[in-house]
């Protein structure tokens, strides 16, 4: 394609997905609000109303976040044996340095969840940092879904024709970017700024421009579309602030391979869940049970008020009491002796009675609960005590965590894929004498270019799963330990493998490798464990730890 091609091709691709997010705007927005615990924000209400709202969904995103990131994410990287060449690469140089940066950027990873569980997905993007270390030249920052294009015809990510990220720029960054062009700036708009409840794009006004014009470039922005042609394997920067959009900033070969020089885009999506017959565009887990929060504010809303005015009013005949008399009344003065003018009492002074609120409301919100446990995979009974029997909770907790491991994997391809693309990004970014100490295997070692210049089978560690789930586990571990004795399994291998789960500390296979050494030796006594390792020998750790302490002495 020629120039005027390329740009025709990016404003169509740009005005699409404008098309679509300005549509899905509105709400967008309902579902940032209800979990910011703003619900009330943007909805009419009457000002004089009392308006309450439930954390209810902020708890119910944070405890997938919770489900799924236990720990700090992790790869266990290997070579791939369908690799073409043998290269003189390390996978465990690799492994090591992809979980010192992946232990980094946790947080980001996290907020890329975060985002694709609100909204309908998000993305992870890998951009260059200026740095002389050669393993910190990238940086990953997670990308709102209206900020990634996607190609929307596509059956699968690996099927797209394109992918690109819209953004603002600085304009100093530009100038230093591009060189010194002469762009139209205007100011950085939020996406939920930019687009009204209504859907509308506003626009600049005269005066808007001119208070523009006074503000200094690192205070100014250009609109930037970075789009990656993966059919003709090119990179496209545009800017509808450079010469009108009629010209490209930088048209030049997609920069960053795989191992057999195919092009990687540095962007990786996260989709939680997918519409069936289109499976680029997402569905937010906000999404299923908003209707559910909505109605569940509005229900406590309309209580608060009612309480409000859940008050003691009383009626009197009229002429029976002066002012003074119903003063002493009203201040509920211990002892007051009060004159009313009648022959009987009868009558004089009456309650009005309050109608208590139907019953029917307290089972619509039992219903209302019951449709957002039903919504999520997130049991409601954690944390709390439930009548369901052994049996229940362990086949409830079984299917929670095959639910949670089906979002587990999409976490783990996201790790995976942006990982590869880490590897792939030092390399590209590494010069000739490059080196980096990292520690692989207990040992220091000193990496080169090299060492990670290969086509590597990369597999992230499952460390996301519900704290019930974690517990049945532990138990059939120790229910099958006297099974795996009996089968031969060596008991250093059990040891490990208790350790692990429980998280002891490693004291515990130090102390027995001494123990197995000393009893091997052919003369000699034992030496018993002495400083640190026997205090934690002698007290041990306590609560659940308790059983798999006495597990490690059994073996």
């Amino acid at each position: 394609m020629n120039k005027e091609e390329t740009i025709k091709l990016i404003r169509i691709i740009k005005g699409e997905h404008e098309d679509y997010w300005q549509q899905k705007s509105s709400e967008m927005r309902k579902y940032r609000d209800v979990y910011e615990t703003k619900f009330w924000r943007t909805l009419q209400a009457d000002d004089t109303m009392i308006r309450v709202e439930t954390p209810d969904a902020y708890t119910y995103i944070e405890s997938y976040i919770a489900s799924l990131f236990t720990r700090a994410p992790a790869v266990v990287v290997g070579k791939d044996i369908a690799a073409t060449g043998t290269g003189a690469a390390n996978p465990e140089a690799a492994q090591a340095i992809a979980n010192r940066w992946l232990y980094q950027k946790r947080e980001q990873i996290e907020n890329a969840s975060r985002l694709a569980l609100i909204y309908d997905y998000s993305a992870l993007k890998l951009i260059p940092q200026k740095t002389d270390k050669m393993l910190d030249k990238s940086e990953v920052v997670a990308v709102p879904p209206w900020e990634v294009i996607v190609d929307r015809d596509a059956g699968s990510p690996i099927q797209q024709r394109y992918i690109g990220h819209t953004y603002y720029l600085n304009v100093t960054e530009a100038k230093e970017r591009y060189g010194a062009k002469k762009f139209t700036a205007i100011p950085k708009m939020d996406y939920f700024d930019e687009y009204g409840g209504d859907g509308s794009k506003p626009r600049y006004n005269g005066q808007a421009r001119r208070s523009i014009d006074d503000l200094p470039d690192s205070y100014l922005y250009i609109e930037i579309v970075e789009l990656y042609d993966l059919v003709r394997d090119r990179v496209y920067f545009w800017s509808p602030q450079w010469q009108n959009g009629e010209s490209l900033l930088e048209d030049a070969e997609i920069p960053l391979r795989t191992y057999d020089n195919q092009p990687l885009p540095p962007i990786r999506t996260l989709y939680y869940s997918r519409i069936p017959d289109s499976p680029m565009e997402g569905i937010s887990a906000m999404g299923r049970v908003y209707d559910q929060f909505y109605e569940k504010n509005i229900l406590r809303t309309y209580w608060a008020n009612s309480v409000r005015r859940d008050s003691r009013q009383y009626i009197y005949k009229e002429g029976t009491m002066d002012e003074e008399a119903l003063a002493k009344i009203t201040a509920g003065v211990d002892g007051a002796m009060i004159a009313v003018d009648t022959d009987s009492l009868d009558g004089v002074i009456r309650e009005v009675g309050v109608t208590p609120i139907s019953s029917n409301f307290d089972r619509y919100q039992a219903y209302i609960e019951a449709d957002i446990t039903r919504g999520s995979v997130i049991q409601a009974f954690a944390g709390q005590p439930t009548k369901a029997s052994a049996t229940e909770i362990t086949a409830i907790a079984s299917y929670a965590a095959s639910e949670m491991g089906k979002l587990a994997r999409e976490r783990d391809n996201l790790i995976e894929g942006i990982t590869e693309c880490y590897l792939r990004f030092v390399h590209l970014l590494s010069q000739d004498g490059d080196t980096a100490v990292v520690e692989a295997g207990g040992r220091a070692v000193v990496i080169t270019p090299t060492d990670i210049d290969s086509q590597f089978k990369i597999a992230a560690l499952d460390q996301g799963s519900q704290p019930l789930a974690d517990a049945l586990k532990k138990q059939n571990l120790v229910a099958l330990l006297p099974t795996l004795q009996s089968l031969g399994v060596p008991s250093n291998l059990l040891l490990d493998e208790i350790v692990r789960a429980y998280e002891l500390p490693k004291t515990f296979t130090d102390a027995a490798a001494q123990a197995i050494a000393a009893a091997s030796a052919p003369t000699g006594a034992v030496k018993a464990p002495t400083g640190a390792a026997a205090s934690r020998l002698e007290a041990g750790p306590t609560g659940q730890m308790n059983s798999a302490a006495q597990i490690v002495n059994k073996l």
